[in-house]
C-alpha cells in the first residue's frame, strides 16, 4: 500500500516514472498506472517491454512522481488477472482500454496468452 502522503502527491497525476535495474544499471521510463480504493499500484505493460525483463530479473523498482522528488521503492509481482477482484479488473480496463483490454475477457486473454503483463508494486 502507498504512503498516504505520496499518495496524496500523485493526485492529477496520469504517469509515473518507474525505475528498474539490470546488471548495476538503472533504467527509468514513463508509465500509465491505476491507483485502487486499498492504494495498490497496478501497471499494464507490453510483455516483451525491456523493463517487464528487468523485472523479471530483479523486481525493485522506484516509482517517482514526474517534476518532483516524492518516490517509494518496491517490488513487482506479477498478477495473473484470473485471480484479480472484479472492480479492480474494470478499473484496468477503463484505464487501459485503447491497448486492447476493452473488456474484462480481453485483459484476461492479453494476460494469459503472453502478449502483456500486469503488475503490482508492492512498496515496502
Amino acid at each position: 500500500m502507498l504512503p498516504a502522503e505520496f499518495r496524496k502527491a500523485l493526485e492529477g497525476t496520469d504517469e509515473l516514472l518507474v525505475t528498474s535495474r539490470e546488471d548495476g544499471r538503472e533504467g527509468t521510463v514513463h508509465v500509465w498506472f491505476v491507483v485502487t480504493v486499498a492504494g495498490d499500484v497496478y501497471l499494464f505493460n507490453y510483455a516483451f517491454a525491456r523493463r517487464v525483463g528487468r523485472w523479471r530479473k530483479d523486481p525493485w523498482v522506484r516509482l517517482t512522481i514526474p517534476r518532483s522528488h516524492e518516490s517509494v521503492e518496491g517490488r513487482i509481482r506479477f498478477i495473473d488477472v484470473s485471480a484479480l477482484d472484479p472492480t479492480i479488473t474494470d478499473q484496468i480496463v477503463e484505464r487501459w482500454g485503447m491497448w486492447g483490454a476493452t473488456t474484462p475477457e480481453g485483459l484476461r486473454r492479453m494476460v494469459r496468452d503472453g502478449s502483456h503483463t500486469l503488475v503490482r508494486v508492492e512498496v515496502a
